[in-house]
């Protein structure tokens, strides 16, 4: 019989809600071809229009509260922001998570995103 101890039970724990609240951006893409989740650009409006993910709707991290009644609760909502180290999708997955919304966050973001999926809006070079 094998035991396992408190510090591999944690890095068990915490490497399961890590796959299980974030997607990569070619899960995403076939998440979103199958209408499985809805994809909340939490930028700014003017940086979404810029450049944004194919089937993204922008929802500013400031705007979340006042338009949680649109949001599906059916739906898996993947929240992305720029790139790793911005806080916004976090922040946002997190304050949909606390409203009973099932979440994921996009790694990376729109950065990572960009490596090899195309992007859409006026400063899009795709």
């Amino acid at each position: 019989m094998t035991t396992t101890t408190a510090a591999e039970q944690t890095a068990v724990e915490y490497f399961k809600a890590k796959l299980q609240f974030e997607t990569t951006p070619f899960t995403l893409k076939y998440n979103l071809e199958k209408d499985k989740v809805l994809l909340l650009d939490v930028r700014e409006k003017k940086d979404f229009d810029a450049e944004h993910i194919p089937g993204a709707f922008s929802l500013p991290l400031a705007e979340l509260e006042k338009n949680l009644s649109k949001l599906p609760k059916d739906k898996t909502l993947v929240t992305y922001c720029w790139h790793i180290a911005c806080n916004l999708a976090p922040k946002a997955a997190l304050f949909l998570a606390e409203k009973g919304f099932k979440v994921q966050e996009l790694v990376g973001g729109l950065e990572q995103w960009k490596k090899k999926l195309p992007t859409e809006g006026s400063a899009s070079k795709n």
